[in-house]
């Protein structure tokens, strides 16, 4: 039986790989994960009939293991989508946008990162100063402003 699988998820020596049309089919998943173990370049098979997924754990390319599994007659890898609609895509470019937008105007000395970190500051100290420990705290705004220097500035 061929079923059609997507990859939802992939990084390099890791595939997750979703195949709706046989969710619940233990059986399915079962004989899957035999026959995809019988390949020496797979190092784990982790399958769930409950979720329709299948994880692989692997040390070649994932094109080579996509491959290996359509050969096998068990699935067949339908071709990802791209879908430009997507709302977490546009806000990221939204954000590129204005970002680039703040690197020109002030001619490379601050980018999105530096600003939020200068904001969390100032608005942590303005607290501070007016003598509010109330929600939001300052101390949460100088944790996240601690958490923009760690992760964007202090490269």
């Amino acid at each position: 039986m061929t079923t059609e699988g997507i990859v939802s998820h992939q990084t390099q020596g890791r595939l997750r790989i979703k195949i709706s049309e046989a969710k619940g089919d233990a059986e399915y998943f079962a004989e899957l994960k035999k026959t995809l173990a019988a390949n020496p370049k797979i190092s784990s098979v982790e399958v769930n009939p409950v979720t329709a997924s299948v994880l692989i754990l692997h040390n070649t390319g994932n094109e080579e293991i996509l491959t290996y599994a359509g050969q096998q007659g068990l699935i067949k890898i339908a071709a990802p989508t791209k879908n430009s609609d997507n709302v977490s895509t546009k806000i990221a470019e939204v954000f590129k946008a204005v970002n680039n937008s703040a690197v020109t105007a002030t001619g490379g000395g601050l980018d999105l990162p530096r600003i939020s970190f200068l904001t969390l500051m100032g608005f942590g100290l303005y607290q501070l100063s007016r003598g509010n420990f109330v929600v939001p705290p300052w101390y949460t705004a100088f944790w996240y402003a601690h958490g923009m220097f760690t992760k964007y500035l202090a490269k």
